[in-house]
């Protein structure tokens, strides 16, 4: 939580520069506000407004990976969610759309009716001695009619239940994604904000600089460098 405010308090202070316009002026008749701007736009886009392409291609090469990633995950969870109602659909009579209540009783019951029964069991503990609300929160809960299923075997039902995990792990890494496509962007903010203002001071040979090192399995690494 605490990296978390820390990043919104970066993004907040970068952007507040390029609105209030404190942060015009820089490296000859480049405006700071306007390269922070295109780097919160697109990663790459300020170093590359700049002139610095090296680390512009290393920001645009990340921002593509993030989406790429993003759109990969999203496609395959759409895919897995697909194969699993369809197998509910196949292989255990389901008519209706799956959400996550109904999903939780396919893959945990055999048939409608060993649901219902625990449904049944439940009512009686919460109500000993009422037998109308009894019925009433057995029909309230239960699954009837249309909403029936029984599986052919317990080997489809795993298969569903699997398919349904990975399904939603896939959406889960998709979401995840996102958070390195804020990063990317706080890393060029950053980026733009100390060449500038290091800049300014006349410290342009020595001012730290973020460079991107590739390491293995297109895996990357963000770090600080200065020279002496």
């Amino acid at each position: 939580m605490r990296y978390a405010l820390k990043i919104c308090v970066i993004m907040v202070t970068l952007l507040g520069c390029v609105v209030t316009g404190y942060c015009d002026g820089g490296d000859g008749d480049k405006s700071l506000g306007r390269a922070l701007l295109y780097s919160f736009m697109l990663p790459g886009a300020g170093q590359h407004y700049l002139g610095n392409h090296g680390r512009a291609k290393m920001m645009y090469v990340a921002e593509a990976g993030v989406w790429t990633a993003f759109a990969g995950f999203r496609i395959q969870g759409g895919m897995r969610e697909d194969k699993y109602k369809e197998t509910a659909r196949l292989f255990a009579g389901v008519e209706h759309d799956i959400n996550d209540d109904y999903a939780l009783a396919l893959a945990h019951y055999g048939s409608n009716e060993q649901y219902n029964i625990d449904v049944m069991r439940e009512a009686r503990f919460l109500y000993p001695d009422d037998r109308l609300r009894q019925l009433a929160h057995f029909e309230e809960n239960g699954y009837f009619g249309t909403y029936a299923w029984e599986w052919d075997s317990p080997e489809k039902r795993q298969e569903f239940t699997d398919t349904r995990t990975w399904s939603r792990e896939s959406f889960r890494r998709a979401t995840l994604t996102t958070g390195f496509a804020v990063l990317n962007r706080v890393v060029s903010m950053i980026d733009i904000y100390l060449t500038f203002k290091l800049a300014d001071r006349g410290e342009r040979s020595s001012y730290p600089s973020l460079r991107v090192e590739k390491r293995a399995q297109d895996s990357y690494r963000f770090y600080l460098s200065t020279s002496f």
